[in-house]
């Protein structure tokens, strides 16, 4: 028999009796439909993860102030800033470093015309802008004279601009921060978080120098970022920055460090490997699925060989050989799981579009995906049909046709 007519012969069969072949993929179905919804979900995990941490640019390290200890007592992290502006310039020379950028932020009611809400506030110089490769969408970012100079400008995300500004052009707009008015020189572009978990498109940005905090002492920030020239030189960067602030601090020996360096690579790495166990997890529930489908598909098949086993006589009684029936009971094994494999990759389709109407993440089913599923699929219908199809082409054609 050629393939075409295995395969027309599998689907006579396995239309002779719909309800049960139905019932039998139907465990092949939702193991197909688990695996690629799930290795789909752990990929958008990963792309999520990625685009959120790009947000914050390539290769970056964040110091923060660490756990100063003070009469014996270990006191709560950042409640004593001790990082300077002069720390930032400082790092900003290191050779391993492309760059280092300070902020202060705060938390400050914002007044636009009438209304008004609360609103984090970052106070940062242009080469924050920079390093975290933000983008201006209309009109100009912050520059090193606004700094300098204490200029009361500031530049919003694109969300705060609709929701403010949504019938007029947001530039030029005066917004009261903490009741001293700034004036809108940019709005900036793109979504995703930023280190604090603020949304980019909700930021709101003046030049450091104007932030209205009052600090212990002029120059203090509450961390500064700073950006590696390259992946392979991170580690000489962590080092770099940490032996020049415990010079600049005064920390010698055995001393703790008063401040704290973050690794966002590592973060994101952390992300990733949780997400790809995550995958892998509900993948092999959707494994168990398959292999439970898979005992089902055969204890059906083995059924349907004792009840066609006056069939298997007449077809070898007229010039069948053993490896025909052996070929046609293992089609028809492959076809129901093939099938099943479809209606599954359909679900799991439908699967990812009620995902994507959540909004939280998108998630789309790869063609490397469909192809590995699909071929999973055959290979269940290969294994658990073979031992039904030998059985098959075991039997005796006398003694089949003894059969009532």
């Amino acid at each position: 028999m050629s393939p075409l007519q295995i395969f027309i012969e599998a689907l006579r069969a396995l239309n002779g009796n719909r309800l049960r072949s139905a019932l039998t993929m139907l465990g092949v179905v939702i193991g197909i439909a688990s695996v690629l919804l799930m290795l789909s979900v752990g990929d958008s995990v990963r792309a999520f993860i990625a685009k959120e941490l790009s947000v914050l640019g390539s290769n970056q390290l964040i110091v923060q102030p660490g756990t100063p200890v003070d009469g014996g007592v270990r006191r709560r992290a950042g409640e004593v800033p001790n990082l300077t502006v002069d720390d930032a310039r400082a790092l900003a020379q290191l050779p391993s470093l492309r760059g280092a950028a300070p902020a202060l932020q705060g938390f400050f009611q914002l007044h636009y015309g009438d209304a008004n809400s609360n609103q984090t506030v970052l106070g940062v110089t242009p080469a924050m802008m920079e390093l975290r490769n933000w983008q201006i969408d209309r009109g100009v970012a912050l520059d090193e004279r606004d700094v300098q100079s204490a200029n009361r400008v500031v530049v919003i995300g694109s969300l705060l601009a609709r929701k403010y500004y949504a019938d007029r052009d947001p530039l030029g707009q005066v917004l009261r921060l903490d009741g001293q008015p700034f004036t809108i020189i940019g709005v900036m572009a793109g979504k995703g978080r930023t280190l604090d978990g603020t949304e980019l498109g909700e930021l709101v940005l003046v030049p450091i120098s104007a932030m209205p905090l009052r600090l212990a002492r002029p120059g203090l920030v509450h961390y500064i970022s700073l950006q590696a020239r390259s992946a392979s030189q991170m580690d000489d960067a962590r080092q770099d920055a940490e032996e020049l602030l415990r010079d600049r601090h005064h920390i010698t020996g055995d001393k703790k460090d008063d401040f704290a360096i973050t690794d966002l690579a590592s973060i994101a790495e952390t992300g990733s490997a949780i997400a790809r166990g995550l995958s892998v997890g509900l993948g092999v529930i959707g494994a168990i699925s398959l292999l439970v489908g898979g005992i089902g598909i055969m204890n059906i098949m083995l059924v349907s060989v004792s009840e066609r086993v006056r069939e298997i006589g007449i077809r070898m009684a007229i010039g069948a050989k053993p490896r025909d029936v052996l070929w046609q009971f293992l089609g028809e094994s492959v076809v129901l799981c093939l099938i099943g494999g479809l209606i599954g990759l359909g679900l799991a389709a439908l699967g990812a579009l009620g995902i994507n109407a959540l909004d939280k993440v998108v998630v789309s089913l790869s063609t490397q995906h469909v192809i590995v599923a699909v071929g999973f699929a055959s290979l269940v219908g290969l294994f658990f049909g073979y031992y039904p199809a030998r059985r098959a082409s075991k039997l005796l054609p006398i003694e089949c046709l003894r059969q009532d």
